[in-house]
């Protein structure tokens, strides 16, 4: 029996379990926001328990803090909004790569952290399709939930040659329709499908999408940024540091890595970030 799942909710290292009631903090504390590119479910209603649990964490682990939830957003303007607010004050955020490159001087942003989602160490994109892409599919349908960056896309993930037709993007809330599509509709299907390391081996251990052939990859790319916002973790930022690095240090913070699908946030690393950072310019 084949099994219908969100392949994006299975990828996404901010996973939200149940439905948390409780509302935005508008207060004094550090305020934790998070950002995920192309995830229909990164918001308040379905990702905030989990936030909520790692502002938490936070709290108990670093001396004095008190971390409080101030959103969770899946599109760059929404993000852009909540990160200038200054009524109610974002100081630790995790945010995509782009949208760090994008706003680094305007809100500065101080890259803390890297994500480790699914375990990997950095981020690599593969396309996949009925046939092998074996270079740059000029203007091609590619199914992809990152269009809301298309600097992100075009500039770092896929960059088109010069002279070449540019893909088209399009945008499903969830890879795995796109999927099935070549096994039920293969008339309706992308050409092919632009998958995230952990997303690739979903595919691959699905009966029926493992069947869909990879072709080429984008170079190895940073993961989801954890940023620091205009200096306002202060005397709590090497702690704060510390304990993302040291998450799987402990029980609770085991439980609450497999939660954020991340077991650890060590230290971002510059060379890959600077080599994406000149080429999303």
């Amino acid at each position: 029996m084949r099994v219908f799942y969100s392949l994006v909710i299975a990828a996404v290292f901010l996973l939200g379990v149940g439905v948390s009631q409780a509302q935005e903090a508008k207060s004094p504390d550090l305020g934790l926001s998070v950002f995920k590119l192309g995830e229909v479910n990164a918001n308040d209603k379905q990702a905030g328990e989990a936030i909520d649990k790692l502002a938490k964490h936070l709290s108990d682990q670093v001396k004095d803090a008190k971390f409080a939830r101030r959103g969770v957003r899946n599109k760059p303007d929404d993000t852009l909004t909540l990160l200038k607010d200054d009524k109610n004050p974002t100081a630790l955020a995790i945010v995509s790569p782009g949208f760090y490159f994008k706003h680094k001087d305007s809100l500065k942003l101080t890259a803390l952290a890297e994500a480790r989602r699914g375990g990997f160490n950095g981020e690599q994109y593969t396309l996949v399709g009925n046939v092998k892409a074996e270079k740059y599919p000029e203007g091609k349908k590619v199914a992809t939930t990152l269009d809301a960056d298309l600097d992100w896309l075009d500039k770092v993930v896929l960059p088109r040659p010069q002279g070449a037709k540019p893909v088209q993007w399009v945008h499903y809330d969830n890879l795995a329709d796109a999927g099935y599509l070549f096994v039920d509709e293969p008339k309706s299907a992308p050409d092919f499908i632009l998958l995230d390391r952990v997303s690739l081996k979903v595919f691959q251990d699905d009966a029926d999408l493992k069947a869909l052939v990879a072709g080429i990859t984008s170079e190895l790319l940073p993961q989801d940024l954890v940023v620091e916002v205009d200096g306002r973790l202060g005397k709590h930022r090497d702690a704060t540091i510390k304990v993302l690095a040291e998450l799987d240090k402990t029980p609770e913070g085991k439980k609450l890595g497999e939660l954020l699908q991340t077991a650890t946030f060590p230290a971002p690393d510059k060379k890959r970030l600077e080599a994406a950072a000149a080429r999303y310019q």
